[in-house]
């Protein structure tokens, strides 16, 4: 397990509410001579107090917290605003191509996968501080020069109405636009989020709703 990177040692955090896997983690990445672990904590409250308090190089950040803890998809849009230069690492088993999208445009600089080979982990983190945008091979997203484009305000009133439950004819007789053009709105947005069907467009309901501000 022996690994070098171009920036020299780098600092992480980390953050899972799961002990036993915030515990493996952590003595994985102790045993690399170029990492050094500042910190490793079960709850968002306390990892975000430790970032404001000492520099970090990157951030290992698990997607589903506690209940009662940040989602993560606002939780990465709240570390991309105060920590412009952090490095952001997502660790999840939420591999839903329209989940690693949102993160990855709220501000994260990639997804590592809880099904991967722990050795990948050494990858990610090379990868984020060359600044890079780290996926793992299975997940079908598109280039990450495209998950940046935002939905156009008519693609997300199409979107916003089907998720109240409107069928796409009752969508175009409510703005006056034919079939063909609500389709098309909508085949869009999907792409933009990565959705390939109905039912996981509905998964993700409260999170696409969090993302555009209406949550």
């Amino acid at each position: 397990m022996s690994t070098s990177f171009s920036t020299g040692p780098v600092r992480v955090a980390l953050l899972d509410d799961h002990e036993f896997i915030l515990k493996g983690l952590t003595a994985y990445l102790e045993q690399v001579p170029d990492i050094t672990v500042v910190g490793s904590h079960s709850n968002s409250r306390t990892f975000r107090a430790m970032l404001a308090a000492m520099p970090v190089d990157v951030a290992l950040i698990d997607y589903a917290l506690a209940a009662d803890d940040m989602d993560g998809v606002a939780l990465v849009k709240t570390l991309r605003s105060r920590h412009s230069t952090l490095r952001i690492l997502v660790v999840s088993a939420h591999e839903q191509s329209i989940t690693v999208n949102m993160l990855l445009r709220e501000g994260a600089n990639g997804f590592f996968s809880k099904n991967q080979d722990a050795n990948d982990m050494l990858q990610a983190i090379a990868e984020v501080m060359a600044g890079k945008t780290y996926l793992p091979p299975a997940i079908g997203v598109d280039a990450p020069a495209k998950l940046h484009a935002p939905l156009s305000p008519r693609e997300w009133e199409v979107l916003r109405c089907f998720l109240d439950g409107m069928s796409v004819s009752q969508i175009a007789g409510k703005f006056n636009r034919s079939l063909k053009t609500i389709s098309t709105q909508k085949s869009m947005a999907y792409k933009k989020l990565g959705v390939q069907a109905d039912a996981e467009l509905f998964k993700m309901k409260e999170q696409i709703l969090l993302m555009h501000g209406r949550l």
